[in-house]
């Protein structure tokens, strides 16, 4: 790692130049190898400026604090590129990826969760309507130009009750019952 430090209009010594290069290396956990860091110090307006670029891979960080005191403008300076690694770190390692799945309920999956023992199964909504006798590619045709899920109609070739019901490939399917 190259840690280039320039300093305007003030001294640069071996603790200030050692207190950086420590600083820096706090940075690298986040990021892995950093390749270039370029460390500007200044002396203006009777504050303390520090500026830091950073280059890692792909990656470039800046950050720029000022106090009354330069190795305060320097660790303000670094715990702010500890804060912008830490975020890039969390989005290439996608830690909301390795949270538990929720259960989303039974309406997304299609099933009816089993009763707890003493809890009766309880039917919410019902609704009859007429069976009408038609052919499969007819029940394809009205359940595409609805906006139901599925459909049950009398097959009028075999003369069971069948249903047809949208996959979500936006194709339609078929279940038929087999005796």
């Amino acid at each position: 790692m190259k840690i280039h430090v320039t300093s305007r209009h003030e001294q640069l010594t071996e603790g200030l130049r050692d207190h950086i290069e420590d600083k820096i290396r706090r940075v690298e956990r986040y990021l892995g190898k950093i390749k270039e860091t370029h460390v500007i110090l200044n002396f203006e307006r009777k504050m303390h400026v520090c500026e830091i670029s950073l280059n890692a891979k792909n990656l470039k960080l800046s950050a720029k604090a000022l106090s009354h005191d330069m190795y305060q403008s320097i660790d303000v300076a670094v715990q702010r590129l500890e804060t912008q690694a830490q975020k890039h770190k969390d989005k290439r390692v996608g830690r909301h990826r390795m949270d538990p799945p929720r259960d989303l309920g039974s309406v997304v999956h299609g099933l009816i969760p089993t009763p707890v023992e003493g809890d009766g199964v309880k039917v919410v909504r019902s609704k009859k309507y007429a069976v009408k006798p038609m052919t499969v590619e007819e029940a394809a045709l009205q359940l595409s130009s609805s906006k139901d899920e599925f459909l049950v109609f009398s097959n009028a070739e075999t003369e069971y009750t069948s249903v047809v019901y949208k996959r979500k490939d936006n194709h339609i399917g078929l279940i038929e019952p087999n005796f």
